[in-house]
């Protein structure tokens, strides 16, 4: 049975002729492809074919435009032009009025889309005195389309408003200009409005057909993210996705609007893979119009991933498309990242200033206040850098004022502005700015879903940070004292250093059947590995398309989680501490800087230039990794790998004045990675990502009561393939009475998760892997394929006290904002008080000693850091190159 709601108009009503029936028919063709293109399509072909064989043009006008607006919504424009040019001609030679009107209109849709704007509105220049005054809502709809991409976003408005209170508006066109309006009133910075006329869109949608309902989710998707409701965007986003396959829809304009709210989550690759994946559907289609805009998107994202040569050929291009179709506005936008380019490749000049300039101010002439913000900022930078005070004073104030009352992300940028003035007039006001900016994004980062998206939000405020920081200390030797008190530097450190994981997530419920798929794959790449040495391509294919689904899903988490912990004083460090001390390294510009913190006092130690420590780190490494490919030259990189070490020492820790018996707590800059703390001080190390973590783990009880016998809970884990872990097992359980054992084929991910979560001391003797480029897929090998972190996270596994004896178990990924994530940052975010791990490929075997060691202090009640220097002065008396690999890569984190 047809339940299509035109079928009715199709109904017998009596005797009618061949003529009148076919004509009919005509008609519901082109109600029918307005309401579901996809479905329809065909039949308005066999309608318009039909049409041709007889004598009735009007019919077959009808039909023909039915069929081009198929092609259109499926981006044929070409196609579509094709056959109204071909309308347009027949409707002139008869003389039929009224059908070429209609054909001119729909023609000017495709002209539009295939961005020949003089051409679209000299169609509906034409066609509307050929229109009846009551007839031309599409007109005026079509009209006002045109000034909205153009950029003339007010003026688009108001006739969207217009044809919303004319009681002559068909529901369809309603939808249209409701949704459209929606979309203006968020480019005007109003989108709680948007909102509101989306919600009556969707009302009126639900019987037009699928194709409205799809573009108004998505509508919704983008403009609810601009309102700040994140996951709720990309729920929505999801939906829309859904409802656009469902509705045959093209993907392209769904992929441009989640770029943008990717790239505002910080997704940089995820977005130039959509904004790359909607500009190929629009050149394929040769939607010129949208390509432009897609291909903006690319020149933006290539900037923010520090590609400044493809960033300036795709604006270039972008820029010129821009002109030919006259968009002005568009051509600004695409103008301020052109110049960006050019100033991130050549650096700024004059021809650059004047370009933002004009640019800017044609933005905010259109009311486009959030763009305007961003050409207005890089103007004003573009002053400074030219030594134009009073140019960047106009700029930098211009920002201030249109961002006001706009998404978070534009105010932030405000705040920069007005940072960037107070350095100007002196530095009075640089922190209180940068306070506020950063309080403003805690709020932000607080309301995301999900540790990747928190960690990732951070690098909004990593210009404030170090405006902050520069305000504090100096960025050149001698150039100053710092102007900050040691408690007051230590704070704005602890303000910006890993403050994502200072917030803890409810365990996910019920089975991610995902997961377990991933897990299986993850399984049979090892068995490909093992059997064939190679990793087939489709496995792999299927891999990265379910980690891309489990991501997603982790992004549109409802539960935002519980409250962050407060950063650390100084004071109540001290009284945490309890006689350890406790450094904070930070760089500014190009210098190093300590803050330290000691029983009695907090004191501020500049050490020199951060270039020549990288170096050190990264001779060091190099090293390391030597001696354990076992070459000829093991000697050598030995002896380098000690001068490395002794060189870091002399650079890091000797200046800070450390009794050679004082337990040390480092907290180390994101700017420097790859340093082996633990080697450069003779007694106990812990290192943290952050003071306030380390601080929040010391309250942090146990997991919960001791067994029945009053003994801690300890698990021991063995992964596959490792012979020395059994032995290594065996050695740890022995020091641990009543210590629960899982070994191959046993130590199943399920069986494991269940022996540790709720875990005293766990300990996991197994392959580690560690993936940089999403380190909540890193993973540990278990007899039934990988436990990742993410799976970890999602089943709330943090034991109190954690050894990974895995390679790369201490690997961590850094981030802007001076963030890091890896197993050490995500597992102490979750509740882990201590973790034991190192940062470097271990030999199987070769901590199996050292294990036992540290596990029998353990239980003589030693501290995690205690028990790792014992390990380590165990593995030093080794004295062969693993023992001493092993002696630089283990770390204790935490205070455990």
């Amino acid at each position: 049975m047809d339940t299509d709601p035109i079928a009715a108009d199709l109904e017998d009503t009596g005797p009618v002729s061949a003529e009148a029936s076919l004509r009919a028919e005509a008609d519901a063709a082109y109600r029918r492809v307005l309401r579901d293109p996809a479905r329809y399509a065909n039949a308005a072909e066999s309608t318009l074919r039909r049409t041709r064989t007889g004598t009735d043009v009007d019919a077959e006008l009808i039909a023909l435009r039915a069929v081009a607006w198929a092609r259109h919504a499926r981006l044929d424009n070409e196609g579509a032009r094709d056959l109204l040019d071909q309308g347009v001609r027949t409707a002139r030679r008869h003389g039929l009025s009224r059908r070429l009107g209609e054909l001119l209109v729909t023609r000017a849709v495709a002209l539009h889309e295939l961005g020949r704007h003089d051409a679209a509105a000299r169609d509906l220049r034409h066609a509307e005195p050929l229109i009846e005054p009551a007839d031309r809502t599409d007109l005026r709809l079509q009209r006002a389309v045109l000034d909205h991409n153009r950029g003339r976003i007010v003026a688009a408005a108001q006739a969207y408003r217009s044809l919303l209170a004319d009681p002559a508006t068909p529901a369809i066109v309603l939808v249209k200009a409701a949704n459209n309006l929606a979309h203006a009133q968020t480019l005007l910075g109003r989108p709680h409005e948007a909102l509101e006329h989306l919600d009556r869109a969707a009302v009126l949608a639900r019987d037009l057909g699928p194709q409205l309902p799809a573009v108004i989710a998505g509508s919704r998707a983008w403009s609810t993210f601009h309102a700040g409701r994140l996951a709720e965007s990309v729920r929505y986003f999801e939906q829309s996705r859904r409802l656009h396959a469902d509705a045959g829809l093209p993907l392209g304009e769904h992929q441009l609007e989640y770029a943008d709210v990717l790239r505002d989550l910080r997704l940089l690759d995820e977005a130039m893979v959509a904004a790359r994946s909607a500009a190929a559907d629009f050149d394929s289609h040769g939607a010129r119009l949208m390509a432009a805009e897609a291909r903006l998107r690319v020149a933006g994202l290539a900037l923010d991933l520090g590609d400044p040569a493809t960033a300036l050929a795709e604006a270039q291009a972008a820029a010129q498309d821009f002109r030919r179709q006259r968009r002005p506005a568009w051509t600004a936008r695409a103008t301020v990242t052109e110049a960006e380019a050019l100033a991130a490749r050549d650096g700024y000049t004059t021809g650059v200033l004047r370009r933002l300039r004009t640019a800017a101010a044609t933005l905010r002439s259109q009311g486009l206040r959030a763009e305007a913000a961003y050409g207005h900022l890089a103007a004003g930078r573009a002053a400074l850098d030219l030594g134009r005070t009073a140019v960047a004073r106009t700029e930098l104030a211009a920002v201030s004022e249109v961002a006001e009352g706009q998404s978070l992300l534009v105010r932030l940028r405000g705040r920069v502005a007005r940072v960037l003035l107070a350095e100007v007039d002196g530095g009075a006001d640089v922190l209180r700015e940068c306070a506020r900016g950063l309080r403003d994004l805690a709020r932000h980062r607080a309301a995301l879903p999900s540790l990747e998206l928190r960690v990732l939000a951070s690098g909004h405020g990593t210009e404030l940070g170090e405006a902050g920081l520069r305000h504090l200390l100096p960025v050149t030797a001698g150039s100053r004292r710092p102007a900050g008190s040691p408690a007051r530097v230590l704070d704005w450190l602890e303000r910006t250093r890993a403050a994502a994981l200072l917030r803890v997530h409810p365990p996910a419920t019920g089975v991610d059947q995902d997961v377990i798929a991933l897990r299986g794959i993850a399984q049979e790449l090892r068995v490909a590995r093992l059997e064939r040495g190679e990793e087939p391509a489709a496995l792999l294919a299927r891999q990265s398309a379910l980690e891309t689904r489990i991501r997603r899903r982790s992004w549109s988490r409802e539960d935002p989680g519980t409250e962050a912990a407060a950063p650390a004083t100084g004071a109540s460090l001290r009284r945490a501490l309890a006689g350890e001390w406790l450094v904070e390294f930070a760089v500014t510009g190009d210098r190093m800087w300590a803050v330290v913190v000691e029983p009695r006092r907090i004191r501020i130690v500049e050490l020199g230039g951060a270039d020549p420590v990288r170096q050190e780190a990264a001779a060091l490494m190099f090293g390391l990794r030597r001696l354990l490919h076992g070459t000829r030259f093991a000697s050598v990189a030995h002896g380098a790998a000690r001068d490395a070490v002794d060189a870091l020492t002399r650079l890091l820790v000797t200046p800070l004045g450390v009794p050679a018996d004082t337990p040390l707590v480092v907290v180390p800059s994101a700017r420097v990675p790859g340093v082996p703390w633990s080697a450069l001080h003779p007694a106990p190390v812990t290192v943290t990502p952050s003071a306030a973590l380390w601080a929040r783990a010391r309250r942090t009880p146990p997991k919960g009561p001791p067994d029945a016998h009053g003994r801690a809970r300890v698990a021991v884990i063995a992964g596959p393939d490792l012979p020395g872990a059994l032995a290594e097992v065996t050695a740890v359980a022995a020091a641990h009475p009543g210590a629960r054992t899982l070994i191959p084929p046993d130590s199943t991910v399920d069986a494991t998760i269940g022996l540790i979560k709720d875990a005293d001391l766990a300990h996991l003797a197994c392959h580690g892997l560690f993936r940089s480029d999403s380190p909540l897929f890193s993973a540990l090998e278990l007899s039934d394929g990988r436990l990742t972190l993410y799976e970890m996270l999602s089943h709330g596994v943090a034991p109190h006290r954690v050894v990974l004896a895995s390679c790369d178990s201490g690997a961590q990924r850094s981030y802007s904002g001076d963030e890091v994530l890896g197993f050490v940052g995500a597992m102490m975010s979750t509740g882990s008080a201590g973790i034991a791990a190192t940062d470097l490929p271990i030999p199987d075997g070769a901590c199996a000693g050292s294990m036992a060691v540290l596990h029998d202090r353990i239980a003589r009640g030693d501290s995690l850091a205690t028990a790792v220097w014992h390990a380590r002065q165990a593995l030093s008396a080794g004295g062969g190159p693993e023992e001493y690999v092993a002696w630089c890569g283990l770390t204790a984190y935490g205070p455990g």
